[in-house]
């Protein structure tokens, strides 16, 4: 009895003493600072004003933890100071916009200092209203100069080049509209004239995709006919019929002092199944603003830098993605224009450019361009992997443009 009494009152004193999760005042329409239990602000989360927070108020009920915190949300005009100890103690790392994997602090935070600053320097754009002309300029702004690989042969081009060489059809697997080639493969690594593509035709498809924590998202998406995938002892694989590849810029969006701004802070790099996240000071641009990216000879994933990138172990090999700096496409001479709005799935254009409906999701629909698929069905198999893979879908199926949360 007596120790049941003696824990009664421990319990009552540690609900005494233990800091209470405080509401958090917003700014600009979102929490100063959010971090994440994940990668991506993905899982539990603990949201922050301006002040100080011991590991006490990490681990009090509601909060994120100790040596938890992988990915933080700091929206413009606030600085966070991530402390490794309690106490506001040992290394450091100081933030003052987005990271959603803090690789070299990740898991190891257990003290938190939010701090107010001027959300306004050399990168910011002001905006005098986010309409049509103006969120086609911000577009342009931003376009990447793209290097397509020394000995590239499997060029770009605009979708409506490629068209003429394909058809589409009722494809009953998945009772959808898709293309497939209209001159009929004869084997998984046959070789037709189209697959070469077209650079001079090529063009840049961007998107505006509006995000939440007041983030936008400018996608920046390259057609190629053709996907020459990977040779491993004389055999080739991983080729497809169409391939759609983006990179991506994250704009923190906010209003300062009655004016609207947009701050670059984050940048993705799309290769095959995965991306690459970097911070804006992280990556080479031209002329301040636009982002460079290197696409990968034959296979076109993007990368921040030239050079070898292996991207999977199969055990029998490493595949790799070779970039190197051969034709510089410069994007934003050859961009269109669009916004896509995750929360329905649909897109239009803005500024000068004329929404196609190939990018519509009306797959059961004889009379549109869309395609729930971008090529021939999967042919052959080797190495447990595909000679030629089933063909892609298109950009309006991404994640980058249907999650309104992830950079992708």
């Amino acid at each position: 009895m007596v120790k049941v009494i003696i824990i009664s009152v421990i319990s009552a004193l540690l609900v005494l003493i233990m800091p209470e999760i405080q509401p958090v005042v917003h700014a600009n329409g979102y929490p100063p600072v959010t971090v994440y239990k994940d990668s991506e602000f993905e899982g539990t989360s603990q949201s922050f004003d301006t002040g100080m927070y011991d590991v006490s108020y990490l681990t009090a009920p509601g909060g994120v933890g100790n040596d938890t915190i992988s990915s933080i949300r700091v929206a413009p005009g606030y600085k966070v100071t991530l402390y490794k100890d309690a106490g506001f103690s040992g290394s450091t790392k100081v933030l003052t916009a987005d990271d959603n994997w803090l690789s070299d602090f990740n898991d190891v935070t257990s003290s938190i200092k939010v701090e107010t600053v001027n959300p306004v320097d050399a990168t910011c754009i002001q905006v005098d209203e986010f309409d049509d002309v103006s969120k086609a300029q911000i577009l342009r702004t931003f376009a990447p100069r793209i290097w397509m690989a020394v000995g590239e042969t499997y060029w770009a081009s605009s979708v409506e080049w490629a068209l003429p060489y394909l058809q589409r059809y009722f494809n009953t697997s998945y009772n959808k509209y898709s293309y497939t080639t209209l001159q009929p493969l004869s084997s998984p690594t046959h070789k037709l004239p189209f697959f070469a593509g077209d650079q001079e035709s090529a063009v840049c498809y961007s998107f505006w995709t509006e995000k939440t924590y007041n983030n936008v998202d400018l996608s920046y998406w390259q057609f190629s006919p053709y996907n020459y995938g990977k040779v491993v002892l004389g055999q080739e694989f991983g080729n497809h019929v169409g391939d759609w590849e983006h990179v991506t810029v994250r704009l923190a969006k906010f209003t300062y002092e009655g004016k609207n701004y947009v701050k670059p802070v984050l940048v993705c790099y799309s290769s095959h199944d995965f991306v690459n996240v970097y911070t804006w000071d992280e990556v080479t641009k031209v002329d301040s603003t636009h982002i460079v990216a290197y696409c990968a000879k034959g296979s076109h994933g993007m990368w921040k830098d030239p050079g070898s990138h292996v991207y999977k172990n199969i055990i029998i090999a490493k595949l790799k993605d070779e970039c190197s700096a051969g034709t510089a496409w410069d994007t934003w001479n050859c961009l269109e224009t669009f916004e896509f709005f995750p929360a329905t799935g649909t897109g239009r254009a803005v500024g000068t450019s004329t929404w196609p409906s190939y990018f519509d999701k009306d797959y059961t629909n004889p009379n549109s361009l869309c395609a729930y698929r971008w090529g021939n069905e999967q042919l052959g198999e080797i190495f447990g992997q595909p000679i030629l893979a089933a063909g892609p879908s298109g950009p309006e199926q991404k994640e980058a443009l249907n999650n309104d949360t992830l950079l992708r």
